[in-house]
């Protein structure tokens, strides 16, 4: 009972909201997962005698006790939006029991072996306000951002750099598959592509120099 009324409140919060969902991968393999909701115009025209802040703080009231149940920590912060975060010991747990997490997706696979974890996830329906087992969201950015190296993804966008991996769900969007596939025994370095841009780099002014200096040697000759 809780938990349907978990969702029919996160139903009243999100109409009229974009939720970005942030989940790190931490090098011990636990997860730190975080959500902003913003509210947009059309939420806030119908409170237009308070502050944005405050309509948060008045959407988010009803569900307090199932987030401090499930052990989430919750703020409304003053730039105007939600937020709402937990940490888990392991990626399994986080499949197991994270709330938000397993209301997004119909079904989620969790695969482990000696050498990678994957996850694999159908069957988002962002715009079905009538079905009491899911909510509604108008834009739901995913962000996933690993400590090790990624084998096999299926995002719309990466970023080199920090290893996060981007998946974005529209309002119209009908069916969504989320898939990410990690190598537990190899972690991220974020300086392995300077290193080798450095070292490609070195190589061909050495081979340049060579090759100079051969040409050079075969003319006095």
């Amino acid at each position: 009972m809780k938990k349907i009324m978990f969702l029919i409140c996160l139903l009243i919060l999100l109409t009229g909201c974009t939720a970005k969902y942030n989940v790190k991968i931490n090098e011990d393999l636990s997860i730190i997962e975080e959500v902003y909701m913003y509210g947009d115009d059309d939420l806030y025209s119908t409170y237009y005698k308070t502050t944005h802040m405050n309509v948060l703080k008045e959407l988010l009231e009803p569900f307090e006790d199932i987030l401090k149940e499930n052990k989430y920590e919750y703020s409304v912060n003053e730039e105007g939006y939600i937020y709402i975060t937990k940490k888990y010991v392991s990626i399994k747990e986080y499949i197991d029991s994270s709330i938000l997490f397993n209301n997004y997706f119909d079904k989620i696979d969790y695969n482990k072996n000696e050498k990678s974890i994957k996850i694999e996830t159908e069957g988002f329906y962002p715009n079905s306000t009538d079905d009491p087992d899911r909510f509604y969201v108008k834009d739901l950015d995913i962000a996933i951002t690993s400590s090790y190296k990624v084998l096999n993804h299926n995002a719309s966008k990466v970023d080199d750099k920090t290893n996060t991996y981007f998946f974005n769900i529209k309002e119209d969007t009908e069916d969504f598959k989320l898939m990410l596939e990690i190598d537990t025994t190899s972690k991220f370095n974020p300086y392995v592509k300077m290193y080798i841009k450095i070292l490609v780099a070195f190589l061909i002014v050495l081979t340049s120099w060579i090759v100079v200096f051969y040409l050079n040697k075969k003319k006095k000759f």
